[in-house]
C-alpha cells in the first residue's frame, strides 16, 4: 500500500455494526429518560461524554436517512412532472411551460443549485482594508470592483441570489 494512504474499515465490519447498535441503544435509553452517565455505564462507554456523542451520532443518522429518502422520492416525482409536461411545453403550451419551470425551480432548490455564488475580488478587499485604515474613499478601486461585478454577471457567475436579494461574498479574505 502506498505511503500516506490508509485502508478504511468496511461499513459492514463487525466493529462498525456493533458501534451502530450501541448508538441506537444509547438513543433509546436517552429517550427513556436515562442520564448520560447511566447510559455510559450500561453500554460500556468510558464516560458520559461517550454516551452523549453516541446519542448525537444516532440522532444525526436517524434524521439523515429519512431526509435522503424524501429527497430521492421528491426528485423522482419532479422528474415525472418534467417527463409529462416537456413535450407539451415544446409545443408552446403556456400551462405546460409553467409546470416545467416550476418543476425545474423545485429541482434546483432540492439539489441546492441556487446557493449564492462567491466572487473573488481583490478590489473589494482593497476597499475594505482602505476603509479600515481610515483612508479616503478610493474611486478607482470602486470602479474596478464594479467592473468585476459586471464581468461576473455576464459570465454566469452573478453575485445575486435567484430571489433578487443579492449576496456578494469576498473570497479573497478567508475570514468572510
Amino acid at each position: 500500500m502506498p505511503q500516506g494512504r490508509h485502508r478504511t474499515e468496511s461499513l459492514t465490519s463487525p466493529r462498525r455494526i456493533e458501534a451502530v447498535n450501541k448508538q441506537r441503544q444509547a438513543l433509546e435509553l436517552r429517550m427513556a429518560g436515562w442520564s448520560y452517565a447511566v447510559i455510559a455505564s450500561q453500554l460500556g462507554y468510558k464516560g458520559h461524554t461517550g454516551a452523549l456523542e453516541a446519542v448525537k451520532v444516532a440522532l444525526k443518522k436517524t434524521l439523515e436517512e429519512p431526509a435522503e429518502n424524501y429527497r430521492a422520492l421528491t426528485l423522482e416525482r419532479l422528474t415525472r412532472v418534467l417527463n409529462t409536461w416537456w413535450a407539451p411545453m415544446l409545443q408552446h403550451d403556456p400551462r405546460a411551460t409553467d409546470k416545467v419551470l416550476a418543476a425545474i425551480t423545485d429541482i434546483r432548490a432540492l439539489l441546492g443549485l441556487d446557493a449564492p455564488v462567491k466572487i473573488a475580488s481583490a478590489n473589494l478587499h482593497a476597499i475594505i482594508e482602505s476603509k479600515a485604515r481610515g483612508e479616503q474613499f478610493d474611486h478607482d478601486a470602486f470602479a474596478a470592483l464594479f467592473q468585476d461585478l459586471l464581468a461576473a454577471g455576464h459570465s454566469g457567475n452573478g453575485a445575486t441570489s435567484p430571489n433578487g436579494a443579492g449576496e456578494l461574498l469576498d473570497t479573497s479574505n478567508p475570514n468572510t
